[in-house]
């Protein structure tokens, strides 16, 4: 075994939550006994429901047209685990990640049941400094106020994206409840950038959660914002008298964009370098795997990570407004506390589902999700089928109906077809 594949090895050693947190002692621990290199970055943290991913991608892309050595680091992976681990967006190489895995090793306390995200987390920050990130862009894995990534201390920014019903038996079972956990990042004398697409009571709630921070939200307002075109293939809209376009398909990648000009434009009046050219540039090349990403045109297939009731909507409302019915779709998912409600959303688009399971160990019962979908729509609706056999029978039947395939339920699932499939 080299050792890159012992390295992984420990990683896969822990488990994906590790045990529950009720402060951050263990993260704050680990990272002592590192030397605490998080405290030689500085940080735009991002925390949210949704849109994390692209506001983070969106950032990364500004600061790079600016000049800046950029670290990102984001969760899950989507092709392989270093692509978490970024600068400048190339992923960390194999031997980086050994070094500071082996480091990360040396330090760890062995009875602490730490969770990978941790030592991943840990391994960035040790790789951030060797690199010499100028900034990093720091998405936080779940939640806000006990997520390890808080561990920072002094953020140029706090981002908070689209806030969201999901991971309800860790969050809380309101969207106050998740909201006030993901305000948490929140830290004092940082820039609060709010995204535009959360409901006004919980910008009310962000707002008072800031405190006396500098708190802004793009303004949508006639005059000020004009929406210009929006399909499957990206957005074209106006912003305070300048044109912006995203190569991101979905009316919802236009919050997502805008969130990150606004906090580009805070930073820009704030001592940071960047230009109204190197924003709209940034915006413009931004495209992630699994974000309403085109696979093939012939016939269309659309991947996308949507994952939860938001996600869902934000796929099904770009789905509608587009022209590519009928659809097909592939659906796999790891939360079952969203399954139901993405039957009954997905169902109203989709013509037919293949179910799937097998693309990571949680995923949910292919036949458990394809009996949900035939409930909710009172008849045989969907098929259970091996995750090898998905895309040959859905192919077969986009042709025969001339019709696209969609796939999304899971991030995971994403992954094993940017992969495998």
């Amino acid at each position: 075994m080299n050792a890159y594949a012992e390295a992984m090895k420990f990683v896969d050693s822990f488990s994906r939550s590790g045990a529950p947190v009720r402060d951050l002692s263990r993260i704050g621990a680990l990272m002592e006994a590192l030397g605490n290199p998080q405290d030689k970055l500085k940080f735009l943290h991002i925390a949210g429901t949704n849109g994390k991913g692209s506001v983070a991608e969106y950032l990364t892309n500004i600061f790079m047209q600016a000049g800046y050595r950029t670290g990102t680091f984001t969760s899950p992976y989507i092709l392989r685990y270093t692509d978490r681990i970024r600068l400048n967006r190339q992923d960390i190489p194999e031997e980086a990640l050994t070094d500071v895995l082996t480091q990360v090793r040396r330090c760890i306390k062995i009875d602490a049941d730490y969770s990978q995200f941790e030592i991943t987390f840990a391994a960035a920050m040790l790789y951030f400094v060797k690199a010499g990130a100028q900034i990093v862009v720091l998405e936080t894995g779940l939640g806000g106020l006990l997520d390890c990534t808080n561990i920072i201390q002094s953020p140029d920014a706090c981002i908070l994206t689209t806030i969201a019903m999901d991971h309800m038996q860790i969050l809380g079972n309101t969207l106050p409840e998740i909201a006030a956990q993901k305000a948490g990042i929140i830290k004092p004398g940082a820039q609060v950038i709010i995204s535009p697409k959360n409901t006004p009571e919980t910008i009310a709630q962000l707002r008072a959660a800031a405190g006396e921070n500098p708190v802004f939200v793009p303004d949508k307002r006639e005059g000020i914002f004009s929406q210009i075109r929006y399909d499957l293939l990206g957005t074209k809209f106006r912003y305070k008298d300048e044109l912006y376009t995203t190569r991101m398909g979905g009316v919802h990648q236009i919050d997502n964009a805008l969130t990150a000009i606004e906090e580009a434009l805070v930073l820009a009046e704030n001592g940071w370098h960047i230009t109204l050219d190197c924003i709209q540039k940034g915006i413009a090349e931004t495209q992630i795997p699994a974000r309403m990403q085109v696979l093939q045109t012939d016939p269309l297939v659309l991947l996308d990570g949507a994952h939860n009731a938001d996600g869902i909507n934000a796929l099904c409302s770009a789905l509608r407004d587009s022209e590519i019915f009928p659809i097909i779709g592939i659906v796999g998912m790891t939360h079952a506390d969203a399954a139901d409600y993405a039957a009954r959303a997905l169902s109203r688009v989709f013509d037919k589902v293949l179910s799937v399971d097998g693309f990571a160990a949680n995923a949910l019962h292919a036949k458990s999700l394809d009996t949900l979908f035939d409930r909710v729509t009172e008849r045989e609706y969907s098929q259970s089928v091996a995750l090898g056999d998905a895309m040959k029978i859905a192919k077969s039947w986009a042709r025969t109906n001339h019709g696209s395939i969609v796939i999304c339920g899971s991030l995971y699932l994403a992954s094993w077809f940017l992969n495998e499939g």
